[in-house]
């Protein structure tokens, strides 16, 4: 059997959803999870850190009796992400070389790209292991596969073919994993959100159905810069070891992904100020800022709201944004891939998060409603 293994040791693999004029602004490479990546400590530049020059303080007082406004903490530190699917996605289907010598193709025409095997012979599949050990054992007879295609379940006969190994195989490319970096919108007393785009795997262009996963402390060590038709990107290491956990994953929808939070997290948000969320109807054209952490502190830069839209078609990138922060260009030529996330803020209020970033102009990029991502976690 084929089997897609793309977590591949120490290689950062570049997730690009492009887009007519934009791309998604966070990275998805495959990594080996519970590994350390040795990558130099040292930055691109020197002198990389900024010095913030906005007093972006809040005066909570007005809200005190105000019940119906919500408090987060505004973040924007670069995350490491690592989710598994719930089940196993198929990426493609393939040939198999029996013990006859003669190909086979058992899966062509019954599973398609996109599906999730949930279950075999009523066995459940948690990951391409289990996948394999089943197959193996109960593909002398036909198997029995309950498939999730486009939120239906259906149940799908294959014959699998013994190959020369007396191992049974049913030709197929799949997937259980994905990892990369993402920055960090805001948190809550006991939640996170996070990217404000869906993670979509990066074969098959779908969104990636999530049954667990867990957020990390990323620390970066370049910025690649943007060049020609190359958004650039945050580059970093990341330790996915069970005790640098700081959020369990437990939503990932066209908003980005939620969760809840654990004590490490403390050591990101220490000391910030929490913040009043402001609704989608108050965000306008004109002045904000956007916080990041990629120069190694906090740091609020310039840019301009250029539009804002409320079409349900525009999802994910409702506000269009520049950057006229010359910091900020200085530092990565503008918005970067890692960089979804990162959060706007406007008249002293948290109003959303980065997303896209045009190709042809890293200055110029998109981002979506914080009032959509903390609606989105809560369904």
């Amino acid at each position: 059997m084929k089997y897609a293994d793309k977590k591949t040791k120490n290689l950062y693999r570049l997730f690009l959803s492009t887009l007519l004029v934009a791309v998604l602004c966070s990275i998805f490479y495959v990594t080996k999870k519970d590994e350390n990546i040795n990558i130099s400590e040292s930055y691109a530049e020197e002198n990389i850190k900024t010095v913030d020059y906005v007093n972006y303080s809040v005066d909570t007082s007005e809200y005190a009796d105000d019940a119906s406004t919500d408090f987060v903490i505004p973040v924007g530190e670069p995350i490491g992400i690592y989710v598994k699917t719930d089940g196993v996605m198929v990426v493609d289907t393939g040939e198999v070389t029996g013990n006859d010598g003669k190909v086979y193709s058992p899966s062509e025409g019954k599973l398609i790209q996109g599906d999730y095997i949930k279950e075999i012979n009523g066995i459940e599949i948690t990951d391409k292991t289990k996948l394999i050990e089943v197959i193996d054992e109960y593909g002398e007879n036909t198997l029995s596969v309950l498939v999730e295609r486009d939120e239906t379940e259906i149940m799908l006969q294959i014959d699998a073919v013994k190959g020369k190994n007396d191992r049974y195989m049913i030709g197929l490319w799949v997937k259980d994993d994905i990892s990369g970096i993402g920055t960090l919108t805001y948190v809550t007393k006991d939640g996170f959100g996070a990217l404000g785009h869906s993670i979509n795997d990066n074969d098959t262009g779908t969104v990636f159905k999530v049954s667990d996963g867990a957020i990390y402390p990323a620390r970066l060590i370049n910025i690649d810069k943007p060049e020609d038709d190359n958004p650039g990107r945050l580059e970093g290491i990341i330790n996915y070891s069970d005790e640098k956990i700081i959020g369990r994953v437990n939503v990932n929808c066209e908003y980005g992904i939620s969760g809840t939070i654990n004590s490490r997290m403390n050591q990101l948000t220490e000391n910030r100020e929490w913040v009043p969320v402001g609704d989608k109807s108050e965000v306008h054209k004109g002045k904000a800022y956007i916080l990041s952490c990629i120069s190694g502190e906090a740091v609020y830069y310039e840019i301009n709201i250029k539009s804002v839209s409320y079409s349900e078609n525009d999802a994910g990138k409702e506000i269009e944004i520049e950057v006229t922060d010359e910091r900020l260009i200085a530092l990565t030529g503008g918005i970067v891939q890692g960089m979804s996330g990162t959060p706007i803020l406007q008249d002293g209020k948290l109003v959303g998060a980065v997303t896209h970033v045009f190709l042809k102009d890293s200055t110029k990029g998109y981002g979506t409603f914080v009032e959509e991502m903390i609606n989105s976690s809560n369904d």
